[in-house]
């Protein structure tokens, strides 16, 4: 059984039939910088039941005045790892793929085979947004 007491406060702003669309819901995150780590950790904090993130970069030092996974003790790891391990602390039940590789055009219909209901599109590459969006 799941236990959504923790969505108490969703629940109150989107009534109980769409907290159950959420939790059934699945939700694919291409890039985990400044925006896509937000997006993600927002996403986890709803009470989506299950994402997908991919990004194939690591934390830099220049990354910590905008991203999520950005901090002295992370420099140098994967944000896709950085970032799994916090959205399962917001959410020990979320459903989560990660996929440790940076999106290029031919491994993206590969990707998209799988059925999201929503895709959050936070690439940084004008080459792979392009290709996103023509798919």
């Amino acid at each position: 059984m799941t236990d959504l007491s923790w969505l108490s406060r969703t629940k109150l702003l989107v009534g109980e039939n769409r907290l159950h669309d959420l939790v059934n819901s699945h939700v694919l995150v291409v890039g985990l910088g400044g925006v896509g780590s937000f997006a993600a950790e927002f996403i986890a904090r709803a009470g989506i039941g299950k994402m997908t993130i991919v990004d194939g970069d690591v934390v830099d030092p220049s990354n910590r005045n905008r991203q999520l996974p950005a901090l002295i003790s992370t420099h140098g790891l994967s944000k896709a790892d950085v970032m799994q391990e916090r959205l399962l602390q917001i959410n020990s039940e979320l459903k989560l793929h990660v996929v440790k590789d940076f999106m290029q055009p031919e491994k993206m219909e590969e990707l998209l085979q799988i059925k999201y209901d929503y895709v959050v599109d936070a690439i940084d590459s004008l080459t792979p947004k392009l290709k996103l969006l023509s798919l």
